[in-house]
């Protein structure tokens, strides 16, 4: 089989499912991406060998078009609908197979509504399958003219594998001695909930002092707070994580906007118990209120605070015990479970 993927921001977690997927199938794949997010270098240095990896800004759009038709690919899947060129060209060419990837959740906006109508009436015809999360987004494919049997869910995946080694390597240490440190992993920005995070650990500090720290990982346009208690690490590659999640206990993710969230899924594998929103789409999967972490409202001080109050107040072993919850919600999607959802698209099976 020859895949074809037309991506925006390749992260390193979509590369462990393809690499997965060339290890066990036959298949050949060449894939394009934007140039990588300075935020967010992620490393693409270890790639399987049937896979070929091309920065789209590289290449003209006459070279791009020859290589797609010199490729001649079984199956194309591109990620969203919003980048003209990859649309362009698959409308040109006519690719078959064409899988399309998005992680909106339906919210049932004008926006949306009126998206909907333009999808269908100019790009339906084009792409024959969506591929997307959760049930959220699968509501949204629906209302894009999408059937039932043409729609696969677990598009995102972690590196399953990676992060089950961490949790292996940290089990035994955490489980006598629980890390008090809370930790963060993501971009700076205000979507993330980031800024109001460190607001309300810094008063619970000052109201109740205590030993807890929080670390986060990770840069973006607003600028890191200067506190005793709050340390920044920058951003950190996947495989060079070990050490920070020997030292962290809590993983918090408290965004007010956020699709998915492969992030959560990294740190339930790597047996972390949990403070996120519902407006992560990924706590529908990887977290179950008051097992394995607590869900708060999104963008409010007060419903972080006691969520935080309450998780700092906890037992050692009632933490630990959380984490073992989140490993257990974790392999409800990996690479292997990935690549089943994609080929289900092919084959209908």
């Amino acid at each position: 089989m020859k895949f074809l993927v037309l991506y925006e921001e390749l992260a390193s977690y979509f590369l462990t499912c393809l690499n997965h997927l060339a290890e066990t199938s036959d298949c050949t794949i060449l894939l394009y991406m934007k140039k990588v997010n300075p935020v967010a270098p992620f490393d693409f240095s270890d790639l399987h060998k049937n896979i070929t990896v091309i920065e789209r800004e590289k290449i003209s759009q006459e070279e791009f078009i020859h290589s797609i038709k010199t490729f001649v690919p079984d199956l194309t899947y591109v990620s969203g609908w919003m980048h003209k060129p990859y649309l362009k060209t698959i409308k040109q060419l006519r690719l078959k197979n064409v899988i399309m990837g998005f992680d909106n959740q339906y919210t049932g906006s004008l926006k949306q509504i009126l998206g909907a109508i333009y999808f269908k009436l100019n790009l339906k015809r084009y792409i024959s399958s969506a591929f997307v999360p959760g049930a959220s987004q699968k509501v949204f494919a629906k209302k894009l003219g999408f059937k039932e049997a043409n729609i696969s869910l677990n598009v995102y995946c972690c590196d399953h594998k990676l992060y089950a080694g961490y949790y292996d390597q940290t089990k035994n240490q955490k489980q006598k001695q629980f890390p008090k440190r809370l930790i963060f992993v993501g971009r700076y920005v205000h979507e993330k909930g980031i800024d109001l995070l460190w607001e309300s650990f810094i008063e619970i500090q000052n109201e109740s002092p205590n030993e807890w720290e929080l670390w986060c990982v990770g840069k973006g346009p607003i600028d890191p707070i200067s506190h005793p208690k709050i340390k920044h690490l920058g951003f950190i590659q996947p495989k060079d994580l070990l050490p920070t999640i020997q030292q962290t206990g809590v993983f918090i993710l408290p965004s007010f906007f956020e699709p998915w969230g492969v992030a959560l899924h990294e740190f339930a594998t790597a047996g972390f118990p949990i403070i996120s929103t519902p407006k992560v789409g990924a706590t529908e999967v990887f977290v179950n209120e008051g097992k394995n972490g607590f869900l708060v409202e999104p963008n409010n001080k007060i419903s972080l605070k006691t969520a935080l109050k309450k998780m700092l107040s906890l037992a050692d072993k009632d933490l630990f015990a959380m984490g073992e919850e989140s490993v257990k919600l974790s392999a409800k999607i990996t690479p292997e479970i990935w690549k089943q959802s994609l080929l289900k698209l092919v084959h209908g099976v």
